[in-house]
């Protein structure tokens, strides 16, 4: 039966338990709630990320550019001189380094090793920016304490996350294993670099520069002989 113009009055919901101050719904709570962390997640940079990424996401890589291991698996370097290295992150590397390291270890057999069971035996490179795509290695300066290089194949290089270390190739979803390439040393024997040579030489045009002076002697030769050309 329709009520009196005095009974329109809707009746107020009863109170809960969250009537202490939080009057969010159920869904908007579970939002809010900060979701749980596993393994490192506290030294994430994208800490958007839940758990379910840590299981089934793909692990990211350091690709070394300089020197292009395609072109060149196993690289030279000259003992004494400066080496650029270049690397890129796949686009896997959804969690980058903050900080990378890079380290060497000498070849097994040449007994150099103080801890043949270490993976490295000098620092390259420790805790440099992981915004970095390219490093210069002095290896007059950057070697190990007390033991000069030799020519020798066999030296391994490392590049890892300075968060994980080197010997931890299982670092998680999006996040680089180290890297790592074998490569020789050996001893430049050509000393007389640019020495007798003017400047501005340009080695390319070495051909054509050679083939005017025979024709200008040519034609010296010719005239002295009386001959016409």
């Amino acid at each position: 039966r329709p009520t009196g113009s005095g009974d329109n009055t809707r009746e107020k919901p009863t109170s809960t338990d969250d009537d202490d101050g939080d009057n969010r719904s159920d869904d908007t709570k579970a939002t809010n709630t900060p979701r749980p962390t596993t393994g490192s997640d506290s030294q994430d940079p994208t800490p958007s990320f839940d758990e379910s990424y840590d299981i089934t996401g793909i692990a990211g890589s350091a690709v070394m550019m300089t020197p292009n291991l395609m072109l060149i698996p196993t690289p030279m370097f000259v003992i004494g001189t400066n080496v650029t290295l270049g690397w890129k992150y796949s686009n896997y590397t959804l969690r980058p380094p903050k900080k990378i390291s890079i380290c060497g270890k000498f070849p097994k057999d040449s007994k150099k090793s103080k801890d043949p069971a270490a993976l490295c035996d000098w620092d390259i490179a420790v805790n440099i920016s992981g915004t970095l795509s390219k490093y210069t290695w002095d290896t007059l300066v950057k070697s190990a304490p007390g033991v000069a290089f030799s020519e020798d194949k066999g030296y391994l290089l490392y590049l890892y996350d300075s968060d994980f270390g080197v010997s931890n190739y299982v670092p998680g979803a999006g996040r680089i294993p180290p890297s790592q390439f074998w490569f020789n040393m050996y001893n430049s024997r050509y000393k007389n670099t640019n020495e007798g040579i003017q400047k501005g030489y340009d080695p390319s045009a070495a051909h054509s520069l050679s083939v005017q002076l025979w024709i200008v002697a040519t034609a010296v030769i010719l005239g002295v002989l009386g001959i016409g050309v």
